[in-house]
């Protein structure tokens, strides 16, 4: 009985085994740019600020569980190191989404096409280590698209 178990025993033992495979290999990043050949005539309002504010709450630092679910498209947020090692952490940041919503949040309560010179305030509170709260105040001055035509 006891080298029945045994071996029930063992058997289990190395069907739950953690296994860990790691293959490295030598690469670098492609830079790609693309050029439009358009142009826009955008008017600045220098006389008022567009004000906006979001909020998100992540359970474990990586579900979203609360805050706003609407965001500007096309807005990107990257390091000074696009390519290089702070990258990787960026794409685990959480504060892009809720500066996204932040930027709708000021741009939808007026009459502006886009955010001129926005400026970002954001407070994260990491001490609870199965909640993350995160929220964004941004403030930028609007833009209005007058026209967009071709250069050539």
């Amino acid at each position: 009985m006891t080298t029945r178990f045994l071996l029930i025993l063992s058997l289990v033992f190395l069907s739950v085994s953690c296994t860990s495979i790691n293959k490295s290999h030598l690469n670098s990043s492609v830079g790609i740019t693309i050029s439009s050949p358009m142009e826009a005539k955008i008017d600045v309002d220098m006389t008022k600020k567009l004000v906006g504010y979001a909020s998100g709450g992540y359970l474990f630092h990586l579900f979203k569980v609360a805050g706003d679910n609407k965001h500007v498209d096309g807005v990107s947020y990257s390091a000074s190191d696009e390519n290089g090692f702070l990258s990787f952490f960026n794409a685990f940041s959480k504060s892009s989404e809720v500066r996204s919503a932040a930027a709708y949040n000021a741009i939808r309560t007026s009459e502006a096409d886009i955010l001129i010179n926005p400026q970002y305030v954001i407070e994260e509170s990491n001490w609870n280590p199965f909640y993350k709260l995160i929220k964004v105040k941004v403030t930028g001055y609007p833009g209005k698209v007058i026209s967009i035509k071709n250069r050539n």
